[in-house]
């Protein structure tokens, strides 16, 4: 019954920040180049995927939002086209679109249109798309800065969460945000376990997901990401026990 998407980015932002800089304090890095300003970009853009993920499932079931997650591929090159003025070869175009049809295929065959009316359909895809421009951003955003700069992975991630906790700490400050927060914490002592489990989880996720980008690149990244949905996919089917369709698994 929590409604806050944004209370749960601070949580999850604020705690990964703590740890970068606990990190920083305790191991010595090499010299911090890249200007501060520069994660703010990353920041924003991260804060609003996040936002957006979190919203869109208010409207669409989980596996259609790792489809979504999943067909990102292709904006992810053409955000690394305008940003970093990469080149991809066609077959590598061929090859983004042939994981991204393979997931609808899956998707096509393990959702339950009967459970979601149009109107929530066209707003959870209004949501998902304007996820994926963000995200897209982000990697390709910080794989510029990893590029121009050398920077840590632990000094992104500090860097960048410095900035979405400032973010999201104001806009929860003027909308009330905190006390609500902490009022359904205390009148539900389970979501406090159930948000610092997720806080944990992102916050250990983007320890991969700094280091993927610094030594790989923001598509790579995404790829092995696509690999990761897939997964999800069938575990969300085997626990929530959707049906899943022949054509589902030829997708795969």
């Amino acid at each position: 019954f929590f409604k806050d998407s944004q209370f749960l980015v601070f949580s999850n932002r604020f705690l990964a920040f703590i740890i970068a800089v606990g990190y920083l304090l305790i191991k010595q890095q090499n010299r911090h180049r890249a200007p501060l300003f520069k994660y703010s970009y990353a920041s924003f853009s991260n804060i609003m995927s996040a936002w957006l993920q979190y919203e869109a499932l208010k409207f669409i079931s989980f596996p259609t939002q790792v489809l979504a997650k999943s067909c990102k591929i292709i904006p992810v090159m053409i955000m690394g086209r305008i940003i970093s003025r990469n080149k991809y070869e066609f077959y590598e175009y061929i090859v983004a679109l042939a994981i991204s049809v393979g997931m609808i295929l899956f998707l096509s065959g393990s959702y339950d249109h009967s459970k979601h009316t149009p109107m929530t359909t066209i707003t959870g895809l209004f949501l998902l798309v304007m996820y994926m421009v963000f995200d897209s951003f982000t990697s390709n955003w910080q794989s510029e800065i990893f590029k121009c700069y050398g920077i840590s992975s632990m000094q992104m991630m500090c860097g960048v969460n410095l900035f979405s906790t400032l973010f999201t700490a104001a806009s929860l400050l003027v909308q009330g945000g905190f006390s609500e927060g902490f009022e359904f914490a205390s009148e539900h002592p389970k979501f406090f376990i159930d948000c610092l489990i997720l806080s944990v989880s992102s916050t250990v996720g983007q320890l991969f997901i700094f280091f993927t980008i610094s030594k790989f690149g923001a598509v790579v990244f995404t790829i092995i990401m696509t690999v990761r949905q897939a997964i999800a996919i069938l575990l969300s089917c085997l626990i929530y026990h959707h049906q899943i369709s022949v054509l589902g698994i030829f997708g795969v």
